[in-house]
This record gives structure tokens, C-alpha cells and sequence, in this order.
């Protein structure tokens, strides 16, 4: 269980829509500390916008977002920024920097302005990059890194951060298999240890727009299923993920299979006719 109700990010009746096509209607999710959330939904159907919103970077066309029972407007942009971060789908480093200064960017909400780096930000940097395997190359520049490599930055400058809320758009982009594991099974101790701590400022959330529905069922306890006529599933994964819910979603036939005590989610593809 959450090891504290009143933390937790939610949606009232929420619709949204893009350039005219539908993204959900009077959506109402409570995403709560403990908890790792997984939105899916076919490309195109406003995952990201979704997560966007969930920050309030969005325009709201009906309903309301809160965050700790409160609505997202009366809080300010920093305020924000201490309680939520956002991993975005693709990032652009525009200026030259070190990858430890790029982490380091996490700890801006947190630091006054014309105020240097303390020592216990800089120690969380140096953690979030060993954490994700980067200790190594904190000297060097950025523009020398692969893409893989660039993913599991962007992630260490939002463990920097250490919001209470992470919001994660397709954070195993350009990972390779071992790397998604590994990066995911971070992720969740970074929620779940959080449901038997004693300490309420320890409560985290994650929720994270991703494809693969075996992923999303081995890692995540909750998921969010965006369709796109408007509507939408959530629930606890064990109920929501199944051959029935993610065919209608893809428009594709997945069959469900159980191997080795593990559930595994294959597409099919229907025999041609002769």
C-alpha cells in the first residue's frame, strides 16, 4: 500500500484533445507515491501529451489535474519542478558540457539564482551517474556519447533531481536489452521501496509512457490504456493487461502465454489469404 494517501497525483474528469483528435475523456486516475504506472496506447494517441499535462505544460480542455489535493495552477513553475520531473521522449544538448555538469543540471529547481553547486548536490550527481553506469565518463563531453549512453544520462539527471514524481517518456529509447533491464529494475526500487518506508517526504511515483507490453507487465503495477476513440482502461496490471485489452488497443492479435512462471504477450499476424 501507498505510505501516504494525501500524496498523490490525479486527474477529475479530464479530457483532453490535440489538433482535433480526442486523447482521453473525463479521465480520472490517482497515481500514488509507491506506485509505478505504464501508459500505453498505439503511436499517435497522446501519450505524451498526456504526460505533458500531468506536469501542466498543457492546455485543459475540461476537468482539473491535482497534485497533493491541490490544483496544479496554484502551484509556481519551481514549485513544480521540485515535486515533478519529466523525462523527455528525445533531448537536445545544445551547448558544450561535461556529462557531469548536464546531470547537474537536475539540481536547478533547488538552487537560487547566481548560487553554485553545494557538495550534497554534487554528491547526488556522482550517485545518480554511477547508478546508471556513467560514473566512469562524469568528464566527458557529451557530444562523445552514443545514444544509449545519452538515455541513461537524461536519466541520471532526474534521479539528480530526485523529484517525488517521475514522469518518464519512453525512457528505454535506444537501450539495448541488458540496459532496459537494468534501467528498469532501477526505476522500480525507486518506487517500491518507498511503500514500507517510515519516512513521508521518501514517497515516490513513477509513471512512464512505454511500448512493450512485457515490460510494462514485469515492472510495472499499474497501467493506463489510452485507446484511441477516446476512452481508457486503468487498473492494477494483472487485471489490465491481458490478449483482450492489448488486441483492441493495437488493432493487432496478441495472445497471452505463460512460460516459466512468467506472462508474455505475443503479437500474431493473421495467415494471408491464398
Amino acid at each position: 500500500m501507498p505510505i501516504n494517501n494525501s500524496k498523490t497525483l490525479s486527474t477529475h474528469d479530464l479530457s483532453l484533445s490535440i489538433a482535433g483528435k480526442i486523447i482521453c475523456q473525463h479521465l480520472n486516475v490517482q497515481f500514488r507515491a509507491g506506485e509505478f504506472w505504464a501508459i500505453m496506447g498505439i503511436n499517435g494517441v497522446g501519450k505524451t501529451t498526456l504526460l505533458h499535462s500531468l506536469m501542466g505544460l498543457n492546455d485543459i480542455e475540461h476537468g482539473s489535474i491535482h497534485l497533493n489535493n491541490k490544483e496544479l495552477h496554484h502551484y509556481t513553475r519551481r514549485h513544480l519542478a521540485r515535486e515533478m520531473g519529466l523525462m523527455l521522449q528525445e533531448y537536445e544538448y545544445h551547448f558544450p558540457s561535461t556529462v557531469l555538469e548536464a546531470t547537474l543540471i537536475g539540481r536547478h529547481p533547488f538552487i537560487n539564482h547566481w548560487q553554485w553547486e553545494s557538495q550534497h548536490d554534487q554528491q547526488l550527481a556522482y550517485q545518480a551517474l554511477d547508478n546508471v553506469g556513467l560514473a566512469s565518463l562524469s568528464e566527458r563531453m557529451i557530444s562523445s556519447l552514443s545514444g544509449g549512453e545519452k538515455r541513461r544520462l537524461n536519466l541520471a539527471t532526474l534521479l539528480t533531481q530526485n523529484p517525488n514524481y517521475y514522469l518518464l517518456d519512453e525512457p528505454v529509447n535506444h537501450l539495448d536489452i541488458k540496459a532496459q533491464l537494468d534501467i528498469l529494475s532501477l526505476l522500480k526500487r525507486q518506487f517500491t521501496q518507498t511503500q514500507t518506508s517510515q519516512n513521508d517526504e521518501a514517497g515516490k511515483c513513477g509513471i512512464m509512457v512505454i511500448h512493450d507490453p512485457n515490460l510494462a507487465y514485469r515492472f510495472c503495477d499499474h497501467i493506463l490504456l489510452l485507446f484511441d476513440d477516446g476512452h481508457y482502461l486503468s487498473g492494477a496490471s494483472q487485471d489490465i493487461l491481458n490478449s483482450e485489452n492489448l488486441s483492441q488497443l493495437y488493432h493487432c492479435p496478441i495472445e497471452q502465454v505463460s512460460s516459466h512462471s512468467q506472462t508474455l504477450f505475443v503479437p500474431t499476424l493473421a495467415e494471408t489469404e491464398s
